[in-house]
């Protein structure tokens, strides 16, 4: 297995990343709008249940061009929800298949049609990144093309997640333990530019999304099985890193602090050196001394206290939601805007669940939870640098 390491300047302006492997039958063209929409289910999947993170899949649409090499061309996909009765692993239950079956006679090849079904995708959030016994029946019951393909994504909280394809070779087998070529993720270290999704999404605001379903705790905004590339997650894997930079400022130092004050100007007169000077020259000095110390106490905190306040309040708060906690914080505070990235840890009795947030994640507010008692405590971190970070919890309790 190799893991491809992608150089920008060989990159050809085009739509489509190209995954070859020398030597072997099929090339793929996959393009990037279809990478950005996938990536949006993947990781809306990997944040639905806590630790693994619940996988998704569905059909992947396109063409098919034969020759030497078997051109096949990814240009769409839909998804197929699965209900997880098994656990969080992409298991079709007898409804969650004859559902697929249906959305694949819909997408069955005939002449007229420009984009067909030429194979499946799935998350992986388990071990490695292979096939397994039941991906196996299910590719061959449902694609047995000799041209068809399966894709598999594997993603991580904290780096670019990972995608690898899986094909028939000539004589019919399939490799299983692990892809050929493994390739980033994502559009921007495909070559393929800034994530269309995210640039729409700079012209309107993010639509609030209704509560996920059932099949999780913790679950970022943007649950609905309908749910298009406009929610939570279509900038986990793109932004327009200059305006994040810009945004990501952090304050100038000493921002905030009024300045000392002011010092007393010498008397306009000088005494007369006589023998009464230097005792009443200790006396005013002692006197100047203790009200520039009560002034300080009296002026400067309370000047100060409101703008440091305003200047690093997370404004964390959790409030019901149906069956659901909706955790939010302000998105304008001036610590959010200058994160980098944020830990949200959400305590309740022995369970702890940890979610990593990064500056988009940090600018889209909202993340649902699913609490089990009556009282539960939420932790915001924002790291302003890496050791420099702005803590708010908040107790939320019925």
């Amino acid at each position: 297995m190799d893991t491809l390491q992608v150089n920008p300047e060989q990159i050809s302006q085009s739509t489509f990343y190209v995954w070859e492997v020398p030597e072997k039958p099929i090339v793929v063209h996959l393009s990037f709008d279809v990478v950005d929409r996938i990536l949006v289910e993947v990781m809306r999947g990997f944040g639905a249940i806590p630790r693994r993170g619940a996988e998704v899949g569905g059909i992947l649409l396109g063409s098919v061009e034969t020759g030497e090499k078997t051109v096949v061309r990814v240009e769409d996909f839909e998804a197929v929800a699965c209900e997880h009765r098994r656990g969080p692993s992409y298991l079709l239950s007898e409804g969650d298949a004859a559902r697929f079956a249906e959305a694949l006679a819909r997408r069955h090849y005939s002449p007229e049609k420009r984009t067909y079904a030429i194979g499946c995708y799935r998350s992986h959030t388990r071990e490695g990144l292979s096939l397994s016994p039941e991906d196996l029946r299910h590719f061959d019951a449902n694609f047995p093309s000799m041209h068809a393909v399966m894709l598999l994504v594997k993603p991580y909280a904290t780096r670019v997640s990972v995608g690898g394809f899986f094909f028939r070779e000539n004589d019919g087998s399939i490799v299983t333990q692990a892809p050929y070529l493994e390739f980033p993720f994502r559009r921007k270290e495909l070559g393929g530019g800034a994530s269309t999704a995210g640039r729409a999404r700079e012209a309107s605001p993010a639509p609030v999304s209704p509560p996920p379903p059932s099949n999780g705790r913790a679950y970022p905004r943007g649950s609905e099985e309908n749910a298009t590339a406009g929610d939570q997650f279509d900038s986990y894997e793109d932004y327009d890193e200059a305006r994040v930079r810009e945004e990501a400022q952090e304050p100038p130092p000493g921002s905030g602090y009024s300045a000392e004050p002011a010092v007393p100007s010498e008397p306009a007169r000088r005494l007369r050196r006589t023998n009464v000077w230097i005792p009443l020259s200790f006396i005013f000095l002692l006197l100047g001394v203790l009200v520039g110390f009560q002034a300080s106490l009296s002026y400067r905190p309370a000047r100060n206290a409101g703008i440091l306040t305003d200047a690093y309040s997370i404004s964390l708060a959790a409030s019901r939601s149906g069956d659901y906690l909706r955790i939010h914080w302000d998105r304008n505070s001036p610590a959010v805007r200058a994160a980098q990235r944020a830990i949200l840890t959400i305590s309740e009795g022995s369970y702890n669940k940890v979610v990593d947030l990064d500056v988009l994640q940090l600018q889209n507010p909202t993340v649902y939870y699913r609490n089990m008692s009556d009282s539960v405590r939420f932790r915001l971190e924002v790291f302003l640098k890496e050791r420099v970070s702005v803590v708010e919890t908040f107790d939320w309790k019925r």
